[in-house]
């Protein structure tokens, strides 16, 4: 048996296949993975990676050749199972994680193994993460789980203590740009889309500063957006001031000049603070609390207009 290192693999995961390559070949694998990072096509294209590696019935794997290479790659595979939300924004459900129980029981249709991949994890609402526990307090043998979560803090820790976490940590990203993780998505994603949208944001930002449009006439343009990807976008773009502010700009390596102009009007403790309050947002929306978006949308550029530095 060998594996093979898949072509086109993203840098940053390099280090984190040679690991998978190693546990597969010695029988180590943990019968949960979580592999933790930002939600772009990186990770998933990931996953798929290491599905076609566990299914793959050759010797070398994956040939991508074979009928369960195939079916996977048409995203058909029996023996493979994808979990998300039904619709964009939303939540986990319970039905989709009792659906899972009578597929773990039963055994697989084209080789050993079974795989069942859940993301975001997160968006699991509680029901969902009670009734997945079960299944992971007593998997049984030929089952693996696979979840990715961007954020951790609404996983229940039950869940965490029963899953191997990977943790990719994008060093290149975090050292300059933060908006390269945005361009990381694909263009018709919902994120991709929303991205694409990031220089009108900045715009946005910049006249309510300015006193060329009004809070709420800004937060009402905003509900037409995708809530819980455009409070990201903001932390996305609040991250990337607070690093101009520490570590300061430079237009080669990290070069959005009109944010670098918008984030000299604050201080670092002002922009921790608008961080805070973007975090409290996204756990209300990942914990599936109802909100007033339009709401919480007028008191943060209300609070953003008052920590403007004098």
């Amino acid at each position: 048996m060998q594996l093979l290192k898949p072509s086109e693999l993203a840098k940053d995961y390099t280090a984190w296949w040679d690991r998978f390559c190693s546990m597969y070949e010695n029988q180590r694998l943990p019968h949960a993975l979580l592999l933790i990072g930002h939600q772009s096509a990186h990770i998933v294209d990931f996953t798929y990676k290491m599905a076609a590696a566990i299914l793959c019935t050759h010797e070398k794997k994956p040939c991508g050749e074979c009928k369960s290479c195939r079916l996977l790659t048409l995203k058909e595979h029996p023996d493979f199972y994808y979990v998300q939300p039904e619709k964009t924004g939303g939540m986990i459900k319970i039905d989709q994680i009792r659906d899972l129980q009578t597929i773990a029981f039963t055994s697989p249709q084209l080789g050993r193994q079974r795989l069942i991949v859940i993301g975001p994890a997160e968006k699991m609402n509680p029901a969902a993460a009670n009734a997945l526990l079960k299944l992971l307090e007593e998997p049984p043998s030929t089952i693996m789980f696979v979840l990715i979560a961007e954020q951790i803090s609404t996983i229940l820790p039950t869940i965490l203590s029963r899953c191997q976490q990977w943790r990719f940590s994008f060093a290149e990203i975090l050292e300059a740009d933060y908006l390269t993780i945005g361009e990381s998505y694909t263009e018709t994603s919902v994120r991709g889309e929303i991205f694409k949208q990031h220089p009108i944001i900045i715009q946005d930002l910049l006249d309510v500063m300015n006193g060329h449009t009004s809070v709420c006439a800004l937060a009402t343009k905003w509900t037409k957006h995708e809530f819980g990807d455009l409070i990201w976008l903001l932390y996305l773009l609040n991250s990337q001031m607070l690093y101009y502010q520490l570590v300061g700009f430079n237009s080669e390596k990290n070069g959005s000049s009109s944010l670098y102009d918008l984030s000299k009007y604050f201080k670092p403790p002002a922009l921790f603070s608008q961080l805070d309050e973007l975090n409290a947002i996204m756990r209300k929306l990942n914990q599936n609390i109802s909100v007033n978006q339009t709401l919480i949308l007028e008191n943060f550029l209300f609070n953003f207009v008052l920590n403007l530095q004098v």
